[in-house]
This record gives C-alpha cells, sequence and structure tokens, in this order.
C-alpha cells in the first residue's frame, strides 16, 4: 500500500514537472513568436516609411523638374514671342504702308503670339500645381473671361460652383483639360453663337461631376451642321480624362454642352 502510494506521488510530481516544462516551452514559444510578430510589423513600418520617404522624394524631384520647364518655357519661347510681336508691331507702325493684305498679316502674325503666350501662361500655371481646386479654375476662367469682356462687353457671364467642390482637388493635367475645354466652348459663345449670356455651373450627381457650359446664342441644329474642330478637341480632352462630353443645341434657342467626370474616391491626391 505504502509503495503504491509512492507511486503515485511520483506519478504526479513527474506530471507536474511535465506540465511545468510544457508551460515553458509554450511561453517560450509564445514570446518568440510575439517577438518575430513585433519585429515583422516594425520591418513593414519601415518599408511603408521608405516607400512614402521615396515618393515624397520623387514628387520633390517631379516638381523640381516641372519648374525647371516652365522656367524654360517663359524665359526662352515667352521671350521669343514676345520678340516676335515687338518686331511685327514695328513693322507695322515704322513703315508707311498701305497695302491692306500686308496690313492684315502682320495682325494675324501679332494676334496669333499674343493668344500663344496666354496659352503658354495657362500651361505654366498648371505646370506650377501639383493639384488644382474648382475654386482655382474658376479663378482663371474668371480671368480669361474678364479679357473676353473687353471684346464683348455685352454679353453676361456666370460661373456657379456646387458647395460640395469648393474645395476639391484634382490633377493639374485634368485641371487644364477641364480648363482648355470650358475656354473653348466660351470662345465659341462668343465668335459665333454672338451669345448675350454664358453661364458656367457645376452639380453633383450621385458619384460624378457635372459641369454645364450655356449660352443664348443663334444655336446650331445639330443634325445637318458638321461638327467643327472646336467640338472635336473638347470631346477628345474630356475623354482623354475619363469623362464624358456631349452636347445640345436648337436655333435660336443657344447651346449647351454637358462635361461630366467621375467623383474622385481621395481628395487630395485625387486622380480625377
Amino acid at each position: 500500500m505504502l509503495q503504491k502510494d509512492i507511486q503515485v506521488r511520483q506519478s504526479r510530481f513527474l506530471l507536474i514537472i511535465i506540465g511545468v516544462f510544457a508551460f515553458f516551452i509554450a511561453l517560450i514559444g509564445y514570446l518568440v513568436f510575439r517577438q518575430q510578430k513585433l519585429k515583422n510589423k516594425q520591418q513593414e513600418q519601415e518599408f511603408e516609411l521608405k516607400s512614402a520617404i521615396t515618393q515624397i522624394e520623387t514628387q520633390n524631384k517631379l516638381q523640381e523638374q516641372r519648374l525647371a520647364i516652365s522656367r524654360d518655357l517663359h524665359d526662352n519661347i515667352g521671350a521669343q514671342l514676345t520678340f516676335i510681336i515687338s518686331s511685327v508691331d514695328n513693322l507695322k507702325f515704322g513703315f508707311n504702308t498701305e497695302n491692306s493684305k500686308l496690313d492684315n498679316k502682320l495682325k494675324t502674325i501679332s494676334d496669333f503670339a499674343q493668344s500663344t503666350i496666354v496659352e503658354l501662361r495657362d500651361t505654366i500655371w498648371a505646370m506650377n500645381n501639383n493639384a488644382i481646386t474648382f475654386t482655382d479654375l474658376k479663378n482663371r476662367v474668371l480671368n480669361f473671361i474678364e479679357k473676353a469682356k473687353i471684346a464683348k462687353e455685352e454679353i453676361s457671364f456666370s460661373f456657379d460652383i456646387d458647395k460640395d467642390f469648393q474645395n476639391l482637388k484634382m490633377t493639374s493635367i485634368v485641371g487644364m483639360n477641364i480648363y482648355r475645354a470650358i475656354q473653348e466652348a466660351v470662345n465659341n459663345s462668343i465668335k459665333y453663337a454672338h451669345a448675350g449670356n454664358i453661364s458656367i455651373h457645376t452639380k453633383h450627381v450621385d458619384n460624378t461631376i457635372e459641369i454645364y457650359i450655356s449660352d443664348d446664342g443663334q444655336g446650331f441644329d445639330i443634325v445637318t451642321t458638321e461638327k467643327g474642330n472646336g467640338l472635336q478637341n473638347m470631346k477628345k480632352r474630356i475623354e482623354g480624362i475619363r469623362g464624358k462630353f456631349s452636347y445640345s443645341s436648337e436655333i435660336g434657342k443657344g447651346t449647351t454642352i454637358k462635361i461630366v467626370l467621375p467623383e474622385p474616391k481621395t481628395n487630395p491626391t485625387s486622380n480625377l
């Protein structure tokens, strides 16, 4: 009986030792696993940090390149265009000529150089910005409209932005293409439609941004009228930034151009 009690005690003691040993093994395994997990998380964070630093450095280099290119455009091409305008003006006013064809030709060259300078400045403006807000876009369009009103003071303009889009950001490429499309539409309304009122407004519909450029000009028959380069250029620009372009017009009732763009999923670094 005594020997049996001793065996039972020994068995219990052995089980305790095995249990303690297993506990320490499990504890060591857990600590090793936890340490490895922490190490993996630390490595992941370090990788994310390095990736973020690399991305920032790349963006900084791209911005430096943009600034360098914009300076070259301004200093070289801008200066050359200004020289052309000055030379043409000197030819026009320096020589007393009664050749109307020559005068018209010189005026055409001067006007073309002037418009090219304006487009160059717009391009430099876009290049110097990583992102453009709708407010930036509105200010640029209003600046263009103010210049247009010098030639057509009787035209009334309006530009309304949905409050949801006030600070909405888009890439400079997208912003520039929208600006060019609006610019082309306004030019068409002034030059060809002889409009008295031109309005630009935006709407937030579902997950899209809708932009409307409307005028009360003479309009045209969309079935019989051949599509000009202006409409084709606008369509290409908008489709090139994943948008949809359409228009409606009726003789005597004006024209409306509609641009539909996908709303960006992320605001500051939008791919819109």
